[in-house]
């Protein structure tokens, strides 16, 4: 009995059960990331990680921020007031996006490539909507869903792997695979009838009007990690290759703010809610913790795993996870501090505090890609993190009267919450 009331408190706190889901969801990644690597080889990859990045681009762009004004609007006006008409409209919005998406890639004389563009963009754009709303309404079941829809990608690829010989075809099917499951799934998740009237319209320019900064801000945040990758696409000398031996060690870097990417979605669930700065600056400091812990793992055990488990072709990531580690820690103070501003209107401040960052990019990648490579590539995404990261703290931390070694350094506070969850009653 002891042992099932631990079990059953741990997992009705929120944040420890997001970072438990996400630390399986994780090694599952680590899994999926081996066997598309494998499955795909360098070049498909550089391929795949191409595309990736213009639909996630187009995705954000087509959504216009909707799905991140939901949390302000749930919070000013009451779930049983917004929740119906919202999950409606956006139903109704990809309907049309997704229509028009199919038609032109069906009438239009284009690359299979672009052809692919144009229906993967509404789909990974409804997705990433869903998923956003079943994060704030039911935040545990969610995350229970990301780690099985993990596992069947990873069971995906693994059948393609031995049952399929690798072409661009299959390759776009793997980006597919798992968004296509996250909409119906998640669709199921939320139990909406949709119930298209007038009124949807005006929502539809209300949520238009505040998520047009939340949308510009997500846009330069993507364009942060995937801006290089476009860079480095328009140079004759960078092979499609070693776009994705790059690709996969940003991809690895990327693990070390595993915990606090999982929390933010937890932070805005209690934003929405009701929480203020101080629960912001605590899981600040929870979240760099835990980066730093997975980023020594990753630093000491990286190069051996990536020759291991990617292959030789894939050697040269391993300086890639080196340079970009540092600004991808600074990362996470921005994946926070950002859903507050969002929660309390305050978007416009991300995108002008966001711009900073991306025009430190360009500049760096422009100079940088000449000399260097793809190591060039990696340094000025770095420098660029690290901006970002630090405009962000300075800015949070004078603006909410909360030291900056508070959004650093653990409390007495944290450890003691974390021995109460683990204590049996």
């Amino acid at each position: 009995m002891a042992s099932t009331s631990k079990l059953s408190k741990i997992a009705k706190n929120e944040y420890v059960y997001s970072i438990i889901t996400k630390f399986i969801t994780f090694v599952v990644g680590i899994i999926q990331s081996v066997v598309v690597a494998r499955y795909l080889g360098a070049e498909l990859k550089g391929v795949n990680t191409y595309i990736t990045s213009i639909t996630s681009i187009g995705a954000i762009v087509i959504t216009l921020g909707m799905h991140q004004a939901y949390p302000y609007f749930r919070k000013k006006y009451g779930k049983d007031a917004i929740y119906q008409d919202f999950v409606s409209l956006i139903m109704l919005i990809y309907i049309i996006y997704i229509s028009i998406g199919v038609s032109l890639a069906i009438f239009l004389p284009v690359s299979f490539k672009m052809k692919a563009v144009f229906v993967l963009i509404p789909l990974l754009g409804y997705s990433r909507v869903v998923s956003y709303i079943a994060l704030i309404e039911r935040p545990n079941l969610r995350n229970t869903w990301w780690m099985v829809i993990s596992i069947a990608d990873i069971v995906y690829v693994a059948l393609l792997w031995l049952l399929i010989e690798r072409s661009v075809f299959w390759a776009i099917s793997i980006i597919l695979f798992a968004d296509l499951l996250k909409c119906v799934v998640y669709t199921a998740m939320l139990k909406v009838i949709p119930n298209i009237h007038k009124g949807l319209a005006k929502m539809a320019v209300e949520l238009g009007k505040f998520g047009f900064f939340p949308m510009l801000a997500l846009l330069m945040t993507t364009l942060n990690y995937r801006l290089d990758v476009l860079m480095l696409h328009q140079y004759d000398y960078i092979s499609d290759s070693m776009i994705g031996v790059y690709s996969l060690g940003l991809s690895l870097s990327d693990k070390i703010v595993m915990i606090p990417d999982t929390l933010k979605g937890v932070l805005v669930s209690k934003l929405a809610k009701g929480a203020g700065s101080s629960e912001v600056a605590k899981v600040c400091r929870i979240g760099l913790f835990a980066s730093m812990f997975l980023c020594g793992v990753i630093i000491l055990l990286g190069k051996l795993a990536i020759k291991v488990l990617y292959g030789e072709e894939y050697n040269g990531a391993y300086s890639i996870v080196i340079i970009t580690s540092l600004g991808v820690l600074a990362v996470s103070y921005f994946k926070l501090i950002a859903q507050y501003n969002i929660v309390n209107r305050k978007q416009i401040l991300n995108v002008v505090m966001l711009s900073i960052a991306i025009i430190v990019d360009v500049v760096l990648n422009l100079l940088l890609i000449p000399l260097w490579g793809i190591e060039g590539a990696a340094v000025a995404t770095s420098i660029g993190n690290l901006v970002c990261g630090v405009v962000f703290i300075v800015y949070f931390s004078s603006h909410n009267n909360i030291k900056i070694r508070e959004m650093i350094i653990l409390q007495k506070s944290d450890i003691k919450q974390l021995k109460s969850i683990l204590k049996k009653k």
